[in-house]
């Protein structure tokens, strides 16, 4: 993922940056969709051989997508930037060391800043199957179908607000989509709590699809702003998969643990999305908007 950003942030013009950047991550929802959908398709067998071996087949027909990534990334030169620092003389010999030795401030920004980014995304697009069906008594089914209808949404979105970051600003947008995603997390449980399919996709569209677009959008290419290129592939890298680890693998688990420890109230599983919104927003705000500016200007 992080070289799939510095690649299209650093061939981007300076003025198109933001939607440049937002292009990479529309991989998360392309791949959520085509997960989703080839899971939906997989429970209209029976429950028995869906347990059995169905839910086996999209891992793997997932195998040709590793041929389609290695079959781009083999046509595509290193970027204007890396030739540019590789005849400089100011490429490092362990960037992993030069990052962490030299840039440690700034992937910490990053880590914090991809709390709210991947926390929501997946209570919205994976706890989210396990609590309505198992609580609320949706349909499996049904409850994905609400998973792919935001996942639509929010894909059509996200080069949207790339392309909206690139007249105003990285910055402004990611911070009104994180104070956004704190205000709908308890409206976003209240919906579901109705137990109404059509209240169901209404929640499911406005977290996972709107109010999580803008975040994710500008996300990838503020990451590569505050990076300089002799460090930016690892930084990206440290910080966007530092935070998915800790914010994002772990957010099913924590609301599931949060939902037994206080009898299935979700209370809990709210105040868990405020709080990552405010972790991330208290990152963002050592972060200057580089909207407009050359990439490795000081």
């Amino acid at each position: 993922m992080g070289g799939a950003l510095l690649l299209a942030v650093e061939y981007a013009p300076k003025e198109r940056r933001g939607f440049f950047g937002s292009i990479p991550q529309m991989g998360v929802s392309l791949g959520m969709l085509l997960g989703t959908v080839a899971l939906s398709l997989m429970t209209l067998l029976p429950e028995e051989q869906f347990l059995s071996w169905g839910w086996r087949i999209p891992f793997l027909f997932s195998a040709l997508l590793i041929v389609f990534g290695l079959w781009i990334r083999r046509g595509i030169d290193e970027t204007p930037a890396f030739r540019a620092a590789k005849e400089q003389g100011e490429l490092t010999k362990v960037p992993l060391v030069e990052t962490l030795r030299h840039h440690w401030k700034e992937v910490l920004i990053a880590v914090g800043a991809k709390v709210v980014e991947t926390a929501p995304f997946y209570i919205f697009s994976t706890f989210v199957v396990s609590y309505a069906t198992a609580n609320l008594g949706f349909s499996r089914t049904s409850t994905l179908l609400a998973v792919t209808i935001g996942t639509v949404v929010t894909t059509l979105l996200i080069p949207l607000m790339g392309g909206l970051s690139d007249r105003i600003g990285r910055k402004p947008l990611y911070i009104g989509g994180s104070v956004a995603m704190a205000l709908f997390a308890f409206p976003y449980f209240w919906l579901l709590q109705q137990k109404s399919e059509p209240l169901l996709v209404l929640a499911t569209v406005l977290g996972l699809g709107v109010i999580w677009a803008p975040i994710t959008a500008v996300l990838g290419t503020m990451f590569s702003e505050i990076f300089r290129s002799n460090v930016r592939y690892t930084g990206i890298t440290l910080g966007y998969q530092i935070g998915a680890a800790l914010a994002g693998g772990t957010a099913p688990l924590a609301a599931t643990a949060l939902l037994g420890a206080y009898d299935n109230s979700y209370v809990p599983v709210a105040l868990y999305i405020i709080a990552a919104a405010l972790i991330s927003l208290a990152a963002i705000m050592a972060v200057r908007d580089r909207q407009g500016e050359a990439l490795d200007q000081p």
